[in-house]
């Protein structure tokens, strides 16, 4: 999304920072997995069994984002036959049980009654209502709370429950949580379920050293596109993508924060583009209490960027220059998009 001078200077503030907030980028790899979550919505349909799916990802990555994406895309409505929800997407409570996450769906579905009764008047009345409410799809967010109560008997409770949820409804189930969620998957005893399961998407952080940074710059450059800002921050260029890669480990949230954060800033300060010391602010405020034996990168001058075998991109101090150093040859926007 292209802003121009005349828009930007008619666009009241308090709409500029609802639009920072509010911002999501659909790069690449983004776009892959939310084909893959409309294959098995969409497939299911004309096949016996429908098409279901893990996506598992560490915390931060945009698991959450990816799905709620998709379910934005299909948004409940009332009609004439009552309420039509096609993706009910539901966060697992923690700590789980069965009856936790039926009593969740339930409410999702509108039931009055979602607490009441033992788990299995509770899965009749959902099985019931997502028949009448016409659900499509079935979005499980946080799966590893399951995990989290580190009991093999509550492994195959769930197993056996998600074996009957696909069997009595036929419809597609999306499971999302870390990975150590999968374990799950893998006992031996429901080896039904992991078939069902079988396709299985990895979200993971960007990693620099694959591609020397071009997916991620190309992230950068989608994202400074649709930022507020009538001056261009070159976030994409070698030397800043560097930095930001650094301080955020190439993981979306923290790139995310920085942005977000630093575009207040400087919206607050009546600046039109992102610069050093704005982002030195957003890093100190938002990200080094959780990476606190980071170096602030841009804050620091004297220093250089050198790649290392695997990540996080190591910040050397001690250059004897005042910029970041790199042998590479600066990528311009078109390179970095006809790169994917």
């Amino acid at each position: 999304m292209q802003f121009t001078q005349e828009s930007l200077q008619e666009m009241p503030l308090d709409t500029k920072l609802n639009m920072v907030n509010n911002l999501y980028i659909s790069y690449p790899r983004f776009q892959e997995i939310l084909l893959s979550i409309e294959y098995c919505h969409h497939f299911s349909y004309c096949k016996d069994e429908p098409e279901c799916m893990f996506l598992a990802g560490q915390t931060g990555v945009g698991k959450t984002t990816i799905y709620k994406t998709y379910a934005n895309r299909y948004p409940r409505f009332v009609n004439t036959e009552g309420v039509n929800i096609p993706i009910l997407p539901v966060t697992i409570p923690a700590p789980a049980t069965v009856k936790t996450v039926v009593t969740k769906m339930l409410w999702e579905l509108g039931d009055p009654a979602y607490d009441k009764g033992s788990t299995g008047n509770q899965t009749i009345r959902l099985f019931g209502l997502l028949k009448d409410c016409q659900v499509e799809m079935i979005i499980l967010d946080e799966f590893q709370h399951f995990i989290d109560r580190d009991s093999d008997k509550v492994l195959r409770t769930v197993s056996d429950w998600l074996k009957t949820l696909i069997l009595e409804t036929n419809l597609p189930i999306i499971l999302i949580g870390l990975p150590e969620a999968e374990q799950v998957l893998k006992l031996q005893s429901q080896s039904q379920l992991s078939r069902r399961l079988a396709n299985r998407c990895y979200l993971h952080p960007f990693l620099w050293r694959q591609d020397d940074g071009q997916e991620f710059r190309t992230f950068l450059h989608i994202l400074e596109s649709h930022l507020p800002l009538g001056e261009t921050s070159n976030l994409s260029d070698e030397y800043l993508a560097r930095k930001i890669y650094y301080a955020s480990d190439g993981t979306v949230a923290y790139v995310m924060k920085l942005i977000r954060y630093g575009t207040y800033l400087a919206l607050q300060h009546h600046q039109e583009k992102l610069d050093s010391k704005i982002l030195s602010i957003a890093f100190k405020t938002y990200v080094h209490a959780d990476k606190p034996d980071k170096v602030n990168p841009f804050t620091v001058d004297n220093f250089e960027i050198s790649s290392v075998d695997k990540p996080p991109l190591s910040l050397e101090v001690g250059a004897t220059n005042n910029r970041i150093k790199s042998k590479s040859k600066k990528t311009s926007a078109s390179d970095i998009l006809r790169s994917k």
